[in-house]
């Protein structure tokens, strides 16, 4: 019984076919899934950033309703309680996020997490000290990536 060869390539060449479809699909489909990823850490990031700028906000109504404190009446001391405890509940939604304040153990000024807002003359103290926070940066402690920077006002002496 003698078999027929030319049979044989035909099949080999539609299983290549096959096999290279289904790499080109599995290319697409990897290319697709890093492009919706990159999507959604962008989405994510500026969902974070506006959250921020609450949070921004609350921090400043809680500080001018503090200095403020000993002439409000009791709606107003009400008002200030809700708005500290919409602030803890939003400070604990980022820690759960494992998002963290930057903090400057040296009191120093590095560019990797500040940007520099305005400089003051101070002798007695050296370049890069930071004098002021005037808004506060953010970290992921997952990666280490900045959310965003501290604006800050720092030494510079001429």
């Amino acid at each position: 019984m003698i078999e027929d060869s030319s049979s044989e390539p035909s099949e080999k060449d539609a299983l290549r076919e096959k096999l290279i479809t289904f790499q080109l699909i599995i290319a697409e489909l990897k290319q697709s899934l890093a492009q919706k990823e990159a999507l959604f850490q962008k989405k994510e990031k500026a969902s974070l950033l506006n959250l921020l700028e609450i949070m921004d906000a609350l921090a400043l109504i809680e500080k001018n309703l503090e200095s403020k404190k000993n002439t409000l009446d009791k709606t107003a001391k009400m008002l200030g309680r809700n708005i500290g405890t919409i602030h803890k509940k939003l400070r604990r939604h980022f820690s759960d996020a494992s998002i963290v304040l930057i903090d400057f153990p040296n009191n120093k000024a590095t560019m990797e997490y500040c940007k520099v807002v305005e400089t003051r003359e101070d002798p007695g103290l050296a370049n890069e000290v930071i004098l002021e926070i005037i808004k506060d940066g953010y970290k992921h402690t997952a990666d280490g990536t900045v959310l965003r920077k501290a604006e800050v006002i720092t030494v510079l002496n001429h």
